[in-house]
């Protein structure tokens, strides 16, 4: 049946021709110095047959080696979801678009140097990569390569400001992270914003110019920042608005966090000693004996010893005792006893916005007793 709908089909093309061929005009048309005389219709239907079949089979044979690209993707994928990852190289390294998980498998295997290979925007990924390992002036150079590229490579624009951050360049962090907040995405815009009040916080520690914390706390309000505020006004002898000031972080839930943050400003602990004495309830024995240690207030730090961890009570008893050696291993205690943990379970003695082991921004919290 379907011969016979192509022979006819075939046949009504042949009337039609002969139709035209005895119904149209003809032309001369030359061809190795032989002249012929072409119907015209024949002559533009024919161009524009070879018009068309020309750029299919261009488009064809592209559609066939973007086909075998993504096979081999998705095998390489298959590969590396089933724990191949030899395999899973292979195929990745034959097809586009696999930088990013060849990135991971280097960084699997150790292959750190084979990192640099890695081309297009995956290079900012490899920057991240060399910048949790430690090798930082690597991770910035391919990260500025990254950039150079891609002016908007977002992941490139993190990696220096977090490059730079680490560094402790304030400053340097604070422009490209202005650059972060152009092109981030709807979603992570708060989180972003929270970054910035943090970097903000951290000119105003290192230059005490006021412009800095009064910026941050416009854009957030975190525990970290409270502290740098209430810092701010006792240094600036506005005790009525530290007091006031004092009573929001309270209703937060946020006074373990400020005090901690404070722990090695004496003469800011000082001057809070009476806020802190009417909201005494309100904070765990171990802050507060380790904020009467700090001021020498011996017997109310003794009052707590009951009260207070296994390692601050070993603290309490080396600052309690009038042996040099015992003074001695108190200041080591301090420096062991690391109250804030981030996520990836770093220690750390007093907050920092940014984790030096895995780069996450605000994880580093509190440990809670």
């Amino acid at each position: 049946m379907m011969l016979l709908k192509v022979l006819l089909f075939l046949f009504l093309i042949v009337l039609f021709l002969l139709f035209i061929a005895q119904n149209a005009g003809y032309v001369d048309v030359s061809l190795f110095h032989i002249k012929y005389s072409v119907p015209l219709f024949v002559l533009l239907l024919l161009s524009f047959t070879l018009g068309f079949i020309f750029p299919s089979i261009y488009f064809l044979l592209r559609e066939a080696v973007i086909r075998r690209q993504l096979h081999r993707l998705k095998r390489g994928l298959a590969e590396f979801s089933a724990g191949y990852l030899n395999r899973a190289e292979r195929e990745l390294k034959a097809s586009d678009g696999g930088d990013t998980l060849l990135a991971f498998i280097y960084h699997t295997q150790r292959r750190l140097e084979e990192l640099r290979n890695i081309k297009g925007p995956s290079l900012a990924l490899s920057g991240h990569i060399l910048m949790k390992e430690g090798k930082r002036e690597e991770a910035k150079e391919l990260l500025e390569k990254a950039l150079s590229e891609d002016t908007e490579n977002l992941n490139a624009l993190k990696g220096l400001r977090d490059y730079y951050a680490l560094k402790g360049d304030w400053n340097k962090a604070l422009e490209y992270q202005e650059r972060v907040l152009d092109l981030c995405e709807r979603w992570e815009k708060e989180e972003e914003k929270r970054i910035k009040a943090e970097i903000f916080g951290k000119l105003y520690e290192e230059s005490g110019e006021d412009k800095w914390i009064e910026k941050a706390l416009d854009l957030q309000k975190t525990p970290y920042l409270h502290a740098l505020y209430l810092k701010h006004l006792l240094s600036s002898d506005k005790e009525k608005d530290a007091r006031k000031h004092w009573e929001k972080i309270v209703s937060s839930g946020y006074q373990e966090e400020v005090l901690w943050c404070l722990m090695e400003e004496e003469q800011v602990l000082m001057k809070m000693l009476n806020f802190i004495e009417q909201r005494v309830e309100t904070i765990e024995p171990d802050t507060l004996a380790s904020f009467y240690m700090r001021l020498n207030l011996f017997s109310k730090a003794k009052e707590l010893e009951d009260k207070v961890s296994a390692p601050v009570k070993a603290m309490l008893y080396a600052y309690m005792s009038h042996k040099e050696q015992d003074k001695l291993c108190l200041n080591s205690l301090r420096e062991l006893y690391k109250p804030f943990a981030c996520s990836c379970e770093k220690d750390y003695n007093r907050y920092e916005p940014i984790c030096e082991s895995c780069l996450k921004w605000g994880e580093i919290k509190l440990r809670r007793v």
